[in-house]
């Protein structure tokens, strides 16, 4: 479902004015596109799928992430492509992030040369994706030999970030293909993979506030106080006095 509603409103941002960025700010955080190939191609785009979430197309890797590979004469073919987006999020002091998630879609076609007779021709692809969060901590997903189209949904598992944190998705996709030759004849091959529509999901948390924290935690020993008072036996009666 997410990936069908993230979809939909990228087709709905394909055909409006929604401007491009590379600094986004939002009412939790800012998202600046700080590293990646190609400066003057950084791009990222606002669509705000969820409530509660801040999502953004990461258009540079969108554009940048597709290969073919054919073999027309036998010698083989192969194709392979890297790209990455660093971003960096400047977190507001009443919030923090407390998970992110990539979604989008991974597509391939793989087309063997058939001759009659002969055994067919080789079709490969494959594509990665990643998710980094600061220096080390990295999520991912991995297609191969993968046709049509494939959700792609990396989430990162719970977070609480605060400050400034450093963000980067990277992509690897390769495709390799071989045709087939036999009684004269020459039929190629054909791979492709792709990823796209490829958007970040930023879930965000306000902070509570001290004194919120303190009223709760004096409500709550009131509470308490009162059941402890309610739990306790009543004391015994006193004996009557002989008359």
């Amino acid at each position: 479902m997410r990936n069908a509603m993230a979809g939909f409103a990228l087709g709905l941002l394909l055909s409006s004015p929604v401007p491009a960025a590379t600094t986004i700010d939002t009412a939790a955080f800012t998202i600046t596109y700080v590293g990646g190939p190609t400066p003057e191609d950084w791009s990222i785009t606002q669509v705000d799928l969820f409530p509660g979430v801040a999502s953004f197309s990461l258009d540079t890797l969108n554009q940048s992430l597709a290969v073919e590979a054919h073999d027309l004469t036998g010698a083989g073919g192969f194709a392979a492509t890297v790209s990455w987006s660093a971003l960096r999020l400047d977190i507001g002091a009443g919030y923090r992030v407390t998970r992110l998630s990539v979604t989008g879609i991974a597509f391939g076609e793989l087309a063997p040369g058939q001759l009659p007779n002969f055994p067919p021709g080789t079709a490969n692809n494959e594509a990665n994706l990643y998710l980094t969060v600061g220096t080390s901590d990295t999520w991912g997903a991995s297609y191969a030999g993968f046709q049509a189209e494939n959700t792609v949904d990396v989430p990162t598992g719970p977070l609480d970030l605060s400050g400034t944190a450093n963000v980067s998705i990277s992509g690897m996709l390769a495709a390799q293909a071989w045709g087939v030759e036999g009684g004269g004849a020459f039929a190629e091959s054909m791979a492709s993979s792709s990823l796209r529509d490829l958007v970040l999901h930023v879930e965000v948390a306000p902070v509570p506030e001290p004194h919120a924290g303190l009223m709760l935690a004096a409500g709550l020993g009131v509470l308490g106080l009162f059941a402890r008072r309610r739990r306790a036996p009543a004391p015994p009666l006193a004996a009557p006095g002989p008359d």
